[in-house]
């Protein structure tokens, strides 16, 4: 069988490499207290391929995908899935005019979007998870369950700005999604989209960050294929930026770090611990764990 990348629908693809799928199982289970296992029955590895066109990878394969009830599992497992204010969130934000009309394409429980009055800006948002539909209309906030291939069709050209955060990493037909996006902006409006980075050291030293593996993530962006997806789509590119490394992120840095030079044993773990305290205050590691770009339609 072909394997077509998710972006381009091209088969010029290359595996990266596999990861274990019952080692994948365990970090659900024992971060979560989730049984993902549904997911890959029949499955001993899962496989990362890379587009070699966009450099996008992506998980394959695309079965494992989460649906509804997986995110609707989470969400009680996790409570705080959806937080109420990200550094995207004011990236983005800074972008927003008055009168501006704003479309948030997976807007979870609404905090975004029950901000935007403070700019003198309206919004909706498309959110398929009912219990955070359900919180947002308590807030006052306009979301509702529609597949963003319906609103793009009944919506061509209506927003200022459409934006997305940490959506395009769930889905598995990327290149129709980002089209259907696109098509809901004006001309000369803005696309914001943000995703986990991939190029962080955050990332690319734990290739089994539970939260960054299916079922709930099935691509692995960065700033080239995020640029590259831009291009593709026709869109120009205004800015790509990345999220600066907080606190947390260089303690969770150094300790991969650790471990990647003395393994993940006991003598990593109480070095880590005695130490912390003091390295995570050191910038070792400039990059946090998201990306942002914002692309401008043409008019």
């Amino acid at each position: 069988m072909t394997i077509l990348s998710p972006l381009t629908n091209s088969p010029d693809v290359s595996p990266v490499r596999s990861l274990n799928a019952r080692t994948i199982e365990q970090r659900y289970r024992d971060q979560f207290g989730m049984d993902v296992s549904r997911y890959f029955a029949g499955l001993d590895e899962v496989m990362i391929y890379e587009c070699n066109q966009s450099k996008l990878r992506f998980y394959y394969p695309f079965s494992l995908a989460g649906d509804a009830d997986f995110y609707a599992d989470l969400g009680h497992h996790y409570k705080g899935y959806y937080s109420p204010w990200k550094w995207e969130h004011e990236l983005v934000f800074q972008h927003l005019k008055s009168g501006d009309q704003v479309l948030e394409i997976g807007s979870g429980n609404g905090y975004f979007l029950k901000r935007l009055p403070e700019k003198g800006a309206s919004g909706l948002g498309l959110e398929l998870n009912d219990d955070a539909i359900a919180f947002g209309k308590k807030m006052g906030v306009n979301i509702i369950n529609e597949d963003l291939n319906v609103h793009a069709q009944q919506h061509e050209g209506q927003y200022d700005v459409v934006c997305a955060f940490q959506v395009f990493e769930h889905v598995t037909n990327v290149g129709d999604f980002f089209r259907q996006a696109a098509r809901c902006v004006k001309p000369g409006g803005l696309l914001a989209i943000g995703v986990p980075n991939n190029a962080s050291y955050y990332f690319r030293e734990d290739p089994y960050h539970t939260l960054n593996l299916p079922p709930h993530h099935t691509l692995l962006w960065d700033p080239v294929s995020l640029k590259y997806a831009g291009e593709l789509m026709g869109l120009t590119v205004v800015e790509t930026r990345n999220e600066p490394a907080s606190v947390t992120h260089r303690s969770l840095g150094y300790r991969l770090w650790l471990e990647k030079h003395l393994g993940r044993n006991l003598l990593s773990s109480l070095l880590y611990k005695s130490t912390r305290f003091v390295a995570k205050r050191l910038p070792i590691m400039s990059d946090g764990a998201t990306v942002v770009a914002i692309y401008r339609k043409g008019g």
